[in-house]
């Protein structure tokens, strides 16, 4: 007989933590925003002010569905332009990251769309939509980045040498062949070419990278997540070329990483944001009455049942998938100890519709068997005999989704199959140029979460910046988390995220800041259609976006455009410094661009109580020093770089 554990981390609501702080940041504006039409799989968003009017519109990838791009009409109001601003023959395929940027510096942002290579071997162009005004029009061949072996995944713009213009990462995945496609585009004559050996990760698996300034030689650091044996992570110094890697961080898996500086003493830190994988089973709660598993069946547990089981006394409506065509049919699930077949892989089950449990089967295909043993009691068995992986070692990934009338309860995976997913997020504080873990000291860890995603910003307006952190396991959505920062760098957990907790539905893809509404204060959007390995499939296909408006409160602020003229037009890689009071806040205009997602690149400062900025100095790539003076608060200001 199988023993039974107990599954330590499936939230419904969240968990609490003893100190929390109640405080409402953000509603939910959702419904009325223009976005809550869309249901399906995501892979992060894209936030840009493509028209010039001043206001952030976004792009949505939508995975494998058609991507969206939404102009912001103010207010909260989002219009779906998609049709009459992009060719809609241009917004389909295997699409993951975006991000904006004016990489022809002729003050129009231009978008960049990575694509993956058909399951690993194939190939497909990635996609440079060139803004022309009143189009975006796709120009990724005859520009030279289609790059259609690239296993892409988020693309980074940053000024690599350093010349004034853009140069593009494509972060990637490796490929299962034995190609190594170009990680880096530099700009030459107009075009784009091959730039790898100035950049190279050292692992065919690099799927995003972030650009910031971890010391004060005033060239842009790149911290990367690599895939692959125990090398997880690089950072990068651009001074020269090729880039030298920077043995500043120990090896440690995770998620996102978030740049900022958290203590408002003059240095960047980094928090990461960070999960463990689940187990042969992962579980998620998207409601009282409602569950959905994710199993992983696998060579090496072959003949050994990956099982959970659960109470209800309502009746069930179950939802099968494979994660691939033909990984299940009907003919694989067996119903009580009659071994009855449903017509369909969505099926319904009255409370005593079936009793006992199927006998396992042999054979070459995976079998799903559903059982009653008592009334109320539930349990449901995978099967996969050593035939099915046909030699190979790859898992095969199948998912389940319950629906009941009545609550579903006293939940467990049978055996070892469920892990805890959470995990300890680290804070690493920047000591002279030296990363210094001081997590636990520092409060991130006061709720344990499986973080997928974060974003930094200053939420509140206080003059330090503030932690929103997505929860997610592996076949669901948990509750977010927000950390306010007390203004020393140490941080309090807010009860509900202060109001962004969001939908269990679907599972965790991305989060991203912009002051959609104009109103001074950071707004989030999260995407929880989250759809790559294990998740992809039913568990994503009900994702959402949510769309949390800040009710902001009576702080000031100020919001920084920068204008290159040297440099880059965006003056990505620029150091921009504001003082206000006695407190100097620091900012790396780094494009937005991290995991999944680009936030609205306008550098945003929160003033407290000042009605004014005393100084604000930017530093750009080209190495000019700039100040400002005696500058009114709640305004966005833009501030060009002297010319040559």
């Amino acid at each position: 007989m199988l023993s039974t554990a107990l599954l330590v981390a499936l939230p419904f609501m969240g968990g609490c933590s003893p100190s929390e702080k109640s405080l409402t940041v953000f509603e939910d504006i959702t419904a009325q925003s223009g976005l809550a039409t869309y249901e399906g799989m995501t892979h992060g968003v894209a936030w840009g002010d493509y028209d010039g009017d001043g206001r952030a519109d976004v792009y949505v990838t939508n995975h494998l569905g058609q991507a969206m791009l939404f102009r912001n009409l103010g207010g909260g109001r989002l219009a779906n332009v998609t049709t009459e601003v992009i060719n809609p023959n241009d917004l389909g395929g295997d699409k993951h990251g975006a991000a904006w940027a004016d990489f022809n510096n002729d003050g129009r942002l231009d978008l960049a769309q990575l694509t993956g290579a058909i399951q690993g071997v194939g190939v497909e162009p990635k996609r440079l939509f060139v803004n022309e005004g009143d189009k975006l029009v796709e120009r990724a061949v005859e520009l030279g980045v289609d790059n259609p072996p690239g296993r892409t995944r988020m693309p980074l713009w940053l000024d690599i040498d350093q010349d004034g213009k853009l140069d593009l990462f494509q972060g990637a995945e490796a490929r299962l062949d034995e190609l190594t496609p170009p990680f880096v585009f530099a700009q030459q004559d107009g075009r784009f070419v091959d730039a790898t050996p100035r950049f190279k990760p050292d692992s065919r698996s690099a799927p995003f990278c972030v650009l910031t300034a971890l010391n004060d030689d005033h060239h842009p650091e790149i911290v990367c997540r690599l895939m692959g044996k125990d090398r997880p992570l690089q950072v990068f110094d651009t001074r020269t070329s090729p880039a030298r890697t920077l043995d500043l961080l120990p090896n440690t898996a995770f998620e996102d990483v978030v740049a900022g500086d958290f203590d408002n003493d003059g240095k960047v830190d980094l928090f990461m944001a960070r999960k463990n994988p689940g187990g042969r089973v992962a579980l998620a709660r998207a409601g009282e009455g409602a569950l959905t598993a994710q199993i992983e069946l696998t060579l090496q547990n072959a003949r050994e049942p990956t099982a959970f089981r659960f109470d209800t006394a309502g009746a069930l409506k179950v939802t099968l998938a494979g994660q691939h065509t033909g990984d299940l049919v009907p003919a694989d699930v067996k119903l009580g100890e009659q071994a009855t077949r449903p017509a369909t892989l969505e099926f319904e089950l009255a409370a005593d519709a079936v009793h006992g449990l199927p006998k396992p089967p042999g054979g070459d295909r995976p079998a799903v068997l559903i059982g009653s043993p008592r009334p109320g009691h539930w349990q449901v068995e995978f099967h996969a005999q050593p035939e099915v992986f046909g030699g190979k070692s790859k898992p095969r990934y199948l998912s389940i989704r319950i629906a009941s009338t009545a609550p579903i309860k006293d939940i467990e995976a049978l055996g070892d199959a469920a892990k805890d997913e959470t995990a300890p997020q680290r804070l690493f504080m920047n000591r002279g140029g030296k990363l210094v873990e001081e997590s636990d000291k520092r409060g991130v860890n006061a709720l344990p979460i499986a973080a997928t995603n974060a974003v930094a910003g200053d939420f509140d307006n206080d003059m330090d910046l503030d932690i929103f952190v997505l929860g997610s396991g592996d076949a669901g959505k948990t509750a977010n988390l927000l950390l306010l920062n007390n203004g020393k760098g140490t941080f309090e957990v807010v009860r509900h995220a202060g109001g962004a907790s969001g939908s269990l539905l679907g599972v965790g893809d991305s989060a991203t800041t912009a002051d959609v509404d104009g109103d001074g204060f950071l707004d989030l959007l999260t995407a929880s259609g989250g759809s790559m390995g294990r998740s992809l499939g039913l568990p994503s296909e009900n994702g959402r976006y949510q769309l949390f408006r800040n009710v902001g409160n009576a702080n000031q602020w100020i919001m920084i455009d920068l204008e290159g003229t040297r440099s880059n037009r965006d003056g990505i890689g620029a150091v921009v410094r504001v003082i206000a009071g006695n407190v100097t806040q620091m900012r790396v205009q780094d494009g937005g661009v991290h995991e999944r997602g680009q936030n609205h690149s306008r550098l945003h400062f929160g003033l407290a109580k000042h009605a004014q900025v005393a100084k604000i100095t930017v530093q750009w790539p080209s190495g000019v020093v700039q100040e400002v003076r005696a500058v009114k608060a709640n305004q966005v200001l833009r501030i060009k770089e002297p010319g040559a």
